[in-house]
C-alpha cells in the first residue's frame, strides 16, 4: 500500500468493539438507547456515553472541572502533546517509544488511566510535558464529548477537514458539535484550538466536502495532510468515520471500512459503485437531525463494506511497504 501514513488520519477500532457486546457488527448504537427526540433533534441520544467516551471508574475526575467551555478546552489541551504540531519541541523529554500513542489510548477510559499513571492529580492545568499523552485532535474531542455528556450536554464528535489550520488548505481534523439548549442548535467546538461556536463554514463536514468534490468545486489534492496524504480517499475516509461517529461510535484513527481496500490496491481510486454509496450517505447526512438518522443507521447496519471492521497493526505504521490488516 502506498503511503501507509494515510491511515493515521482515518477514523475507526475493531479491538474495542469487543466491549460492545450488545451491538451487532461493531455496533453503532445500543439497544438500551432511547433516541428520544426534542423537536426534531436526537439530543437524548447524544447525551449517552459510547464505548469510546465512557470514562468508566474514572468518572469521578469530572466532578470539579470548570464550567466555561473555554476553560474546559484549555484544560483538555493541557493533558496532551500533539504528535505533529507539538512533539518536535518535546522529543528530548518524551521517550521515542511514546512518540505515537494512538494505539495505546483508544478510549476515554484508557486516556484517563494513562494520565493518572503519570500524574495522580488527574486533569490538571499544570501537567508537566513528560506526563502528558502524545495524542491528537480525535482524542481531544472524545474527552470533551465525554465530560459534556457527564454534565447532560448533548455532544457528538465530527470528522472532517478544517480550513483554519493551514492557509488555503483543507486539513484533516476532528472537532465536536455541542448542543446549545438556549438556542436549540448545534455549535462547533474545537478543544485543540479553544475555538467555540465558530462559523460552520470554517469546518468542512465530511459529507458536504464529498459532494462539493464530486461537483468539481474542491480540488481533492488540497484536502488531507500536506506532505503526508491528500486526495479523494482522504475525503472519502472522513465520510465513513464521520457516519459511524454520528451514529454513536467514535472509532480510532487506525481503522477503516473494507470498501477502502479497493482504493488502497488501485492507486487510491474508487470504483463507480463506491462513489454511488458515498453520494447516498452524503445526501442523507444533510438531514441527520430531521429524519434521516434511522435511514443512515439502517444503511450502516445492512452494508458490511462501509462498516468500520478493519484496522492496521501498529507495526505497519512505521513501514511504507507493509500492510497488516485485521479482518474482524
Amino acid at each position: 500500500m502506498k503511503n501507509i501514513l494515510f491511515i493515521l488520519f482515518i477514523s475507526a477500532t475493531l479491538e474495542i468493539c469487543s466491549a460492545q457486546t450488545n451491538m451487532s457488527t461493531c455496533g453503532v448504537f445500543s439497544e438500551k438507547s432511547t433516541c428520544k427526540t426534542a423537536g426534531t433533534m436526537l439530543v437524548d441520544f447524544y447525551c449517552k456515553y459510547s464505548s469510546f467516551t465512557d470514562p468508566g471508574e474514572y468518572e469521578y475526575l469530572y466532578e470539579n472541572l470548570p464550567d466555561p467551555l473555554s476553560e474546559l478546552c484549555s484544560l483538555i489541551k493541557s493533558q496532551f502533546i500533539h504528535p505533529y504540531a507539538e512533539l518536535p519541541k518535546y522529543r528530548e523529554l518524551i521517550p521515542k517509544e511514546r512518540w505515537d500513542e494512538f494505539f495505546k489510548y483508544p478510549t476515554v477510559k484508557s486516556i484517563l488511566e494513562g494520565l493518572l499513571s503519570y500524574d495522580s492529580a488527574g486533569l490538571v492545568n499544570n501537567r508537566k510535558p513528560e506526563n502528558k499523552l502524545v495524542l491528537g485532535c480525535r482524542e481531544y474531542s472524545i474527552l470533551l464529548a465525554s465530560i459534556l455528556k457527564y454534565r447532560g450536554i448533548p455532544t457528538r464528535v465530527r470528522c472532517g477537514h478544517a480550513t483554519y489550520l493551514i492557509p488555503n488548505f483543507h486539513t484533516s481534523h476532528v472537532i465536536c458539535e455541542v448542543w446549545n439548549e438556549d438556542e436549540k442548535r448545534w455549535m462547533l467546538v474545537d478543544p485543540g484550538t479553544s475555538m467555540i461556536d465558530f462559523p460552520r463554514g470554517k469546518f468542512d463536514f465530511s459529507n458536504e466536502l464529498w459532494l462539493e468534490m464530486q461537483k468539481g468545486e474542491i480540488d481533492p489534492n488540497l484536502c488531507g495532510i500536506p506532505g503526508k496524504y491528500t486526495g479523494v480517499v482522504s475525503v472519502a475516509a472522513k465520510v465513513f468515520s464521520d457516519l459511524a461517529s454520528v451514529l454513536g461510535t467514535e472509532h480510532t484513527i487506525f481503522q477503516y471500512p473494507p470498501i477502502l481496500d479497493y482504493a488502497f490496491e488501485n492507486d487510491y481510486q474508487l470504483a463507480d459503485e463506491h462513489k454511488e454509496i458515498l453520494d447516498k450517505i452524503s445526501e442523507l447526512m444533510k438531514s441527520i437531525d430531521t429524519g434521516n438518522f434511522p435511514k443512515l443507521q439502517e444503511m450502516y447496519m445492512n452494508t458490511p463494506e462501509i462498516q468500520i471492521t478493519r484496522s492496521f497493526e501498529s507495526a505497519s505504521i512505521s513501514s511504507k511497504n507493509s500492510k497488516q490488516l485485521k479482518n474482524n
